[in-house]
């Protein structure tokens, strides 16, 4: 049985619900099955679906290995750096 969801707010939820979408529309795009992208990802494919979904139950680190798994990578934007133009010091 999956992890109950952490409560989220509307934004957040809105948000993995794209996250899901981009995934599984890349997904599409390469005419990957999602049993072949899951393997890849190291994840079960009931896993991968629930990501394609936005379910929030789910950990950060399954939502990137399906991206990578895929070609995609996930970018946290920070609105007042890129107002600024100040880039992140490493």
């Amino acid at each position: 049985m999956p992890a109950q969801a952490p409560p989220v707010g509307d934004t957040a939820t809105i948000q993995l619900e794209d996250i899901g979408r981009r995934i599984r529309a890349q997904r599409k795009r390469l005419h990957v099955s999602a049993t072949v992208a899951a393997e890849a990802a190291g994840l079960s494919r009931v896993t991968l679906h629930r990501i394609e979904r936005g379910a929030a139950s789910v950990t950060m680190g399954a939502y990137l290995n399906a991206a990578s798994a895929l070609g995609l990578q996930l970018v946290v934007n920070d609105p007042e750096i890129r107002a600024n133009h100040e880039p992140i010091e490493h």
